[in-house]
């Protein structure tokens, strides 16, 4: 079975830190999304969820590469400080030359 993914998207990561990087993937996952919708339907349903031990949330960052879909980057959340989507930058004017871009 084959999926068509589309071209790779560009996105900025920011880092607590301050470092900045852009990767390129075709998902991103976050790890407090899913565990909320677990509680929500357990919670629904008046179901007990089983305890783990209580690690920080992850990020995972997906993509297809050379025709294999790999993981390129997981790290706890909390070390993030945001994700954009910057594939279609739109073009800012440089003031320096007037606005031309």
């Amino acid at each position: 079975m084959s999926f068509d993914y589309g071209p790779l998207r560009s996105y900025e990561l920011t880092w607590r830190s301050g470092y900045v990087e852009t990767v390129q993937a075709h998902q991103i996952t976050f790890q407090s999304d899913r565990d909320h919708g677990t509680a929500a339907i357990a919670d629904f349903f008046g179901t007990a969820t089983a305890t783990r031990a209580e690690l920080p949330p992850r990020f995972t960052i997906h993509g297809e590469i050379d025709g294999h879909w790999r993981m390129l980057l997981t790290a706890p959340e909390a070390d993030l400080l945001s994700i954009r989507d910057v594939t279609d930058r739109e073009s800012v004017p440089d003031e320096t030359t007037g606005g031309a871009a």
